[in-house]
């Protein structure tokens, strides 16, 4: 008979905060599905072989789940919490838009957005890439890619910030909730607004595409799975560019190695997997099963930590460590099977084919200020908290020298 799972009442919200990476090696060494009980008993499976199975085994796992404050935060059921042919048809709605051929459309407007964004960073001795490069570099790819048009970037982390708030708003408080309503109503004009835009003048992102379908889905689909981007994308797409900077600016020998063999998306994937920006899936367990000789029950909302599996030791050595020289073995970030993120070969496309090649061209001999200070912060979205770095400007250079 397969044992229940068992309770890990060591682990705190504020280590899964603080520092996850010592938290899930334990959990992997000890009990690599365990029930945590600071997080409500949920149930988290940590080694990557389980990861995978509880996103790509839809026998047993799914995401069809309407009783979380996502719906309420969201203004509606999203696609997230769907499975089967609704979720298949929303998917499909903007799939055309994120595939690796149609996202080279934007290579050109991302090297003007990285130019601008390097211009206003230009003869600084020194700088934060938080609010200096990643914010404003985050939210104008986003703005690009989904047809947002013009709007201030701190309207857009604002908004992103009440929905994640929102979704995990497990109390159902009702002030939580106030914020998120608000952020709806804003939302879903600029959206009306927009879709009225690409209909007269569509221009291949992802809004204008879901608008423009010869049967599109409905339009409280279109406004609740464009909020799904704004909420994940901007401060993931953030969060990814700053672990990835770190990482290179904390092994100044890895970075001339990309600077010399323009390898940047080798450093693009190890920054994904080095720090996952989303460090765990839920999903709700549709058929009991057992696992590693453990009884899962259906019913339950378990969640696949890819943070932990991009560090399973039985896959990579030295997992703590930043190393863009690893084999190229593909990481779990932007997660597996029916779900897996559309977003991804257009972040590779902007971190990896414009800004990193872009920054060390003007900036190459960037320095981090003081790499001990440089804190991680979040469980459910992870990055630096700021990245300070000393700056050279070569094109200032040349200037002076020509």
């Amino acid at each position: 008979m397969p044992e229940m799972v068992p309770t890990d009442g060591q682990t705190t919200l504020a280590m899964l905060e603080d520092d996850p990476a010592q938290v899930y090696a334990r959990l992997r060494r000890t009990m690599p599905i365990a029930r945590i009980a600071a997080l409500g008993g949920r149930i988290l499976f940590t080694k990557a072989e389980d990861v995978l199975r509880v996103k790509t085994d839809g026998e047993h796992f799914g995401s069809q789940d309407e009783t979380t404050p996502m719906q309420r935060a969201f203004g509606g059921h999203t696609l997230m919490r769907k499975d089967g042919c609704p979720h298949l048809r929303e998917r499909a709605a903007m799939e055309p838009a994120l595939t690796a051929d149609h996202v080279q459309m934007w290579r050109p407007a991302f090297a003007a957005l990285t130019a601008r964004v390097l211009e206003d960073m230009a003869g600084q001795d020194s700088c934060d890439l938080l609010p200096a490069l990643a914010t404003p570099i985050s939210a104008g790819y986003v703005k690009l890619v989904l047809g947002l048009g013009d709007m201030e970037d701190a309207q857009l982390f604002a908004w992103a910030d009440a929905l994640v708030t929102g979704a995990m708003n497990a109390g159902f408080d009702p002030e939580v909730f106030r914020i998120s309503d608000q952020a709806n109503v804003e939302m879903n004009a600029h959206f009306d607004a927009m879709i009225e835009r690409h209909r007269a003048a569509p221009d291949g992102s992802v809004l204008s595409v879901m608008a423009n379908q010869a049967d599109p889905i409905p339009l409280s689909q279109i406004r609740t799975n464009m909020k799904i981007c704004i909420g994940g994308a901007v401060i993931e797409t953030r969060d990814a560019l700053l672990s990835t900077l770190y990482g290179l600016l904390g092994d100044p020998a890895q970075l001339q190695s990309c600077i010399q063999s323009g390898t940047w998306g080798a450093a693009v994937e190890e920054g994904l997997r080095w720090v996952a920006p989303i460090q765990a899936s839920p999903r709700i367990v549709r058929k009991s099963l057992e696992m590693r000789g453990l009884h899962i029950p259906e019913g339950e909302t378990v969640m696949a930590v890819q943070a932990s599996a991009n560090h399973d030791e039985d896959i990579w050595d030295q997992p703590d460590r930043f190393d863009i020289h690893r084999p190229a073995l593909r990481n779990h970030s932007f997660g597996d099977g029916a779900h897996q993120c559309l977003g991804g070969d257009a972040y590779r496309l902007l971190a990896g084919g414009v800004v990193l090649p872009e920054l060390f061209a003007r900036f190459a001999d960037m320095a981090l200020m003081d790499a001990p200070k440089v804190k991680f912060h979040g469980f459910a979205f992870r990055g630096p908290t700021a990245l300070p770095v000393r700056m050279a400007d070569k094109t200032a250079d040349r200037r002076a020298n020509g």
